[in-house]
Formats: C-alpha cells, sequence, structure tokens
C-alpha cells in the first residue's frame, strides 16, 4: 500500500490532537474529583512518588531490591484499592482517573514497532474517503444503490443477452474487484454509450476501496491532461498540478472518467500515454473509464496507447438505454 505522505502527516497529527485532548479530560476529571475528595489527590501523588522513593532507599541502603519492589506492590495496591473505594463512593467508576490510552495497542504513539498502528490507518483511511468525497459523490454512489431493474431485460439481437443480464455480470466483477482489490489487481477497462453506469460502478469500487485504506486517484481525462499542461507550459498554479500529478502516478488505484473526450492533440495522447505506461510499469492498477468502443480508441489514440488499453486492461462492455435519460423522465 503506497500512502499519501500529506494525508498520513495529517492522520498522525490528527492522534496528537486526540491524545492531547484525552490528556486534557483525564486533567479536568481529576481536578474536579480532588475538589470534591481531597484525600484522591494525596492518594495520587504518593502512588507516583512511592516508586522513586522507595528504590532510591533500597539502592543506598545496599538491601534486597526485591524485597523493596514487594513493599512498592503491597503499598500501591492499598492505595489503589483506596482510591478505587473513594471514586465508587462518589458515585464513579472505579477506574475513573485511571490513565488509559486511546490505542491500547500502541499506547497512542500510532506505531506497533516499526509499522504504523491500525488507530492511524483508520484515520488515514477516514481522511481518504474525505478526500475522494470532494471529488466523487461516494457517500450517495456504494454497491447497496445501484438498481439493476433500470436495465432492460430484451435480448440484444447483435450481442445475446440482455442489458440487465450484461449488468448483473458487470456488478459482480466490480463487487469482486473492490472486495479483492491489491497492488496486483488487474486493470478495468469500462467502455459503452453514456449514462449506462461506468461512472457510478467506479465510484462505488473507489468508495470501496478508500474504506480498507487503499489511496484512489480520480479525475477525468481533461483534468488530468490540464494539470500536464500547466506543468509542462507554466499555464497556471504549478504546484497544485504538480501535487494532482503525484497523486495521479502514485495512488493505489487511479480512476480516469471520461476519456476520449479530450481533444486529441499530440500533447494529449502522450500525457495519456506517459501517465498509463508509468502506471503499468510500476504495478499500479488503474480504472478506464470511456464511452469509445475499442475499435475508436485506436482511432482516437496512438497505437501505442491503444494496444495498452486493449491489451493490459480487462474489458467491462456496457449497454442498453441512457439511465441518466430515464431517472431524468421519471422525475418530469
Amino acid at each position: 500500500m503506497a500512502y499519501d505522505k500529506k494525508l498520513l502527516a495529517a492522520a498522525r497529527r490528527e492522534l496528537e490532537r486526540d491524545r492531547a485532548a484525552h490528556a486534557d479530560e483525564l486533567e479536568a476529571r481529576r481536578r474536579a474529583a480532588y475538589a470534591r475528595e481531597p484525600r484522591l489527590r494525596a492518594i495520587d501523588r504518593e502512588l507516583s512518588a512511592t516508586a522513586v522513593s522507595v528504590l532510591r532507599a533500597s539502592l543506598a541502603s545496599g538491601g534486597d531490591p526485591a524485597e523493596a519492589i514487594e513493599q512498592l506492590r503491597c503499598r500501591n495496591l492499598a492505595l489503589q484499592e483506596e482510591r478505587g473505594a473513594l471514586l465508587t463512593g462518589m458515585g464513579l467508576p472505579a477506574d475513573y482517573l485511571t490513565d488509559r490510552p486511546l490505542c491500547a495497542k500502541c499506547g497512542d504513539t500510532g506505531y506497533q514497532g516499526s509499522a504504523t498502528c491500525a488507530c492511524v490507518r483508520e484515520r488515514y483511511a477516514r481522511l481518504l474517503k474525505e478526500q475522494l468525497s470532494a471529488v466523487l459523490p461516494i457517500r450517495d454512489q456504494n454497491f447497496s444503490r445501484f438498481r439493476l431493474e433500470y436495465y432492460s431485460t430484451r435480448p440484444d439481437g447483435r450481442l445475446g443477452l440482455s442489458p440487465r443480464e450484461n449488468m448483473a455480470y458487470n456488478l459482480d466483477e466490480c463487487k469482486d474487484y473492490a472486495a479483492h482489490f491489491g497492488k496486483d489487481s488487474p486493470n478495468l477497462l469500462l467502455y459503452g454509450s453514456t449514462g449506462l453506469g461506468k461512472t457510478f460502478l467506479s465510484s462505488c469500487i473507489a468508495e470501496a476501496v478508500s474504506a480498507r485504506g487503499f489511496s484512489v486517484a480520480y479525475d477525468t481525462a481533461i483534468n488530468i491532461v490540464a494539470a500536464y499542461e500547466t506543468i509542462k507550459f507554466g499555464s497556471g498554479d504549478e504546484e497544485a498540478a504538480a501535487e494532482r500529478a503525484a497523486r495521479y502516478e502514485r495512488a493505489d488505484l487511479l480512476i480516469i472518467d471520461d476519456m476520449g473526450t479530450e481533444m486529441g492533440t499530440a500533447f494529449t495522447v502522450s500525457a495519456l500515454y506517459n501517465l498509463i505506461n508509468t502506471r503499468l510499469m510500476a504495478g499500479r492498477p488503474m480504472i478506464v473509464n470511456t464511452n469509445l468502443l475499442p475499435d475508436a480508441l485506436g482511432e482516437k489514440y496512438s497505437p501505442a496507447v491503444a494496444s495498452r488499453l486493449l491489451g493490459e486492461f480487462m474489458a467491462l462492455r456496457f449497454f442498453g438505454d441512457d439511465i441518466r435519460l430515464m431517472k431524468k423522465r421519471q422525475q418530469m
């Protein structure tokens, strides 16, 4: 899994803020409890000082540290029992003033050994989804909301199956892709006419994959080319464009939407070829959505681009009536 460094740093900062807030809350509890029962403050002070004083005295006298440690243990247990009894007598849990970390696995350090702890990964996954929500309506577009009933059951004479049968197959393939996504996942080419669910199913995959902590970069082919044009020709915010390009190239999954709607210039073809080829060489999966049929891809792009899209991607065809138009008519 390739972490987005900025989001990972943000997840760690969030853990730090949560840890600080947790410490502040515990301190507020202590102040309130001490005000009600001053003996609690004395107990806590003795608990924090006992270990140092007993061990220091043992070392100074040359005595047996084991005996001192046992005395310390007994005294601490007695103090803890007294504190617990006082707290329960106040109607509070016995562990009300115990300092427990938010994450028992890492003690709120964010690391388990040298590995990133699950508590940071969970925050990272949520931040990924929030970032993705800025460009995709993934809260409204997930597999549970996909409706096969919009697709006709009338068989297509040329293909021998109905749009609904075809979409049931595509839906199962996309669900399986999302459920088993990893660095060895194949590339997907979703092609067919507009309004048939290509972007919707891509969003469903993005929602499911990002929820598992994988980074997802989504954009239209037009915007992707525009980012590389800005970098090449300095025609806008070069720093922002470079950040976007880095996400396109390094994200665990890249989704290129509406490929084929961008201007067919030499630079466009070159930019898309370089991006696709870079990710193929690095073994980073992609999903490409296009309204173009395979033959039209060869006409729109260079043989090198068409070869990679048709040879290195698993193709899923979409056909039938425009679902968006159908829904719009129903709402009129």
